[in-house]
């Protein structure tokens, strides 16, 4: 490699290595979380931001007013489990037994919020007054999503966390077979259910919810943070080019 410019090859190296030993203290696990365990950079500010969105994640309210418009609307479906894509599941054999499964925690899950199920290797068949499997369901991942902490560890919430994934599956694979009967409001009544009530409870479980407001500061830092760093190392590799006589340069016009 021939430096055809050396001071800016330095300045691209000097950027190069600072950026290297900030990104080894970001990965390095020095950092604490709110009950003192150490956690990484990445850890920290991934925990941050979660914490910011559980508060804008509160949806109950709006999955209660969509339940409340399903009352006294009575379905009876057949679902199908999917099975794993053949990449996850290559045998045949596993991937059936894993469809299987699903469909049992699915029923079960169900069952629990007031519906009634028959099991059939991995096809569910659900009779259910909507209104009532949607109520159900929603005070449940309201309870899930406020669990916080050291709760989190509980085995009863723990276990209540896992229906609310076998609820997701099975609200999910009955919404297809809903809109091929024409009962379209039924099945966006389902879909609200889990992307706005169940998704948020499983995914922000034990997470304890912050406000923005609070926290202005520290996110104003790492978003600044985040646009320098990037611009970091994008100078360095820039400078390093030109000191290596490869730079970008608006060509002549032809005459």
């Amino acid at each position: 490699m021939i430096i055809v410019n050396k001071g800016a090859f330095s300045k691209g190296m000097i950027l190069m290595i600072s950026f290297c030993a900030v990104f080894m203290l970001i990965m390095s696990p020095v950092f604490k979380d709110q009950n003192g365990n150490k956690q990484t950079g990445l850890e920290f500010a991934d925990e941050f931001f979660n914490k910011l969105s559980k508060n804008s994640s509160d949806y109950s309210d709006q999955v209660k007013a969509s339940a409340e418009k399903q009352k006294g609307k009575q379905i009876m479906v057949a679902a199908t489990m999917p099975k794993p894509d053949i990449k996850d599941e290559p045998d045949p054999a596993k991937a059936q037994d894993k469809a299987n499964k699903d469909a049992q925690e699915s029923a079960k899950a169900l069952q629990a919020m007031g519906a009634q199920v028959e099991v059939k290797d991995n096809v569910i068949t659900v009779k259910a007054d909507m209104g009532v499997l949607l109520t159900a369901s929603s005070d449940r991942a309201l309870k899930v999503f406020s669990v916080v902490g050291a709760d989190a560890e509980k085995p009863e919430n723990v276990a209540e966390r896992k229906q609310i994934k076998a609820l997701w599956k099975g609200f999910s694979a009955m919404i297809k077979p809903l809109q091929k009967e024409g009962k379209v409001a039924e099945a966006k009544a389902l879909d609200t259910a889990m992307k706005k009530g169940l998704e948020p409870a499983y995914n922000f479980y034990g997470v304890v919810g912050e406000p923005v407001s609070k926290n202005v500061f520290l996110l104003a830092f790492l978003l600044a943070f985040y646009v320098v760093y990037t611009m970091w190392y994008g100078y360095s590799i820039f400078f390093m080019f030109e000191g290596v006589g490869m730079s970008m340069k608006k060509s002549k016009k032809k005459g």
